[in-house]
């Protein structure tokens, strides 16, 4: 009984978090709220609330797999050097920006995703750190705003829903290296 019990909670708490991420995709973080999340779903704000207690948990346990990701391509970065860097960064990037998708439009600098929060701190803490790989600790101006555009690829991805996974991935690869190589 504990056992379907705890099977019941989980797919609860994906079916909210499965709901939460189509709703900031369609209305951004800022439109959603939970009641709407709530209704959505068909249950009372109190269901919503016992798994997360802030659309910003939601917003954390969403992204949360893409930062850790992240993060790890950011440790393995640092052992290589010059253009082998800089591909794995910009690959280990794309490939976070592919699989997630359906949060395209949450991008990394989005006010709702970069507040507040420890995913705002891992993203802003992430930004500096890849910056610093690819550019050293005293990146100039152009690189720096090379480095941010390259990595605002928010607006781009739900214009391109037309193209498949592997397509994306080789367009933003190849906008991105060219857009880094300054």
């Amino acid at each position: 009984m504990a056992s379907s019990r705890a099977e019941q909670a989980e797919r609860t708490r994906r079916a909210v978090l499965d709901t939460a991420r189509r709703l900031f995709a369609e209305r951004g973080f800022d439109g959603t709220s939970l009641q709407l999340i709530a209704d959505t779903m068909g249950v009372q704000k109190a269901n919503v609330y016992y798994y997360f207690r802030t659309k910003m948990a939601i917003l954390e346990a969403l992204l949360d797999g893409s930062v850790a990701a992240y993060e790890q391509t950011l440790a393995d970065a640092e052992g290589l050097e010059g253009l082998a860097r800089k591909e794995f960064l910009v690959d280990g990037f794309v490939e976070q920006v592919v699989a997630s998708r359906s949060m395209s439009p949450l991008s990394r600098i989005a006010p709702g995703v970069r507040r507040e929060g420890r995913i705002g701190e891992a993203l802003r803490s992430q930004s500096a750190r890849g910056l610093r790989l690819l550019f050293g600790d005293e990146p100039t101006v152009e690189q720096r705003a090379a480095y941010y555009m390259a990595t605002d690829v928010g607006p781009v991805v739900p214009r391109m829903k037309h193209l498949s996974d592997d397509e994306l991935r080789e367009l933003l690869r190849g906008l991105c290296l060219r857009i880094l190589d300054v």
